[in-house]
């Protein structure tokens, strides 16, 4: 339809939306595009693996099932060296002198 408004013809009243720039979470991720690298897919890879180690617990010891207490009398010394060497090793007192038992025993 041709409509003349002083002396300038129009075709159409209807016009068209210009694309906006959306804005927001959704265009950001759209627009942000990486391309992956072999490097970074094995990474990914290692990445994924260790998550995995690091889940899987550890067996709990035959051992460890059922624990008896008993009394031992230590002389200072060795009880201070006893104490700090658990403190490195994250472990309690009570592990390292089972393993100190453990290690006596083993070489006799």
């Amino acid at each position: 339809m041709w409509l003349t408004i002083m002396g300038q013809s129009k075709k159409s009243t209807r016009r068209t939306k210009a694309a906006a720039p959306r804005s927001g979470k959704g265009s950001r991720l759209r627009d942000a595009v990486v391309s992956l690298d072999a490097e970074d897919i094995a990474m990914a890879r290692l990445q994924a693996s260790l998550r995995r180690a690091e889940t899987i617990q550890a067996a709990p010891r035959a051992a460890a099932s059922r624990l008896d207490r008993t009394t031992v009398r230590l002389p200072a010394d060795l009880l201070k060296r006893g104490r700090d060497r658990a403190e490195r090793e994250s472990a309690t007192f009570s592990e390292i002198v089972a393993r100190a038992l453990e290690h006596f025993l083993r070489s006799r």
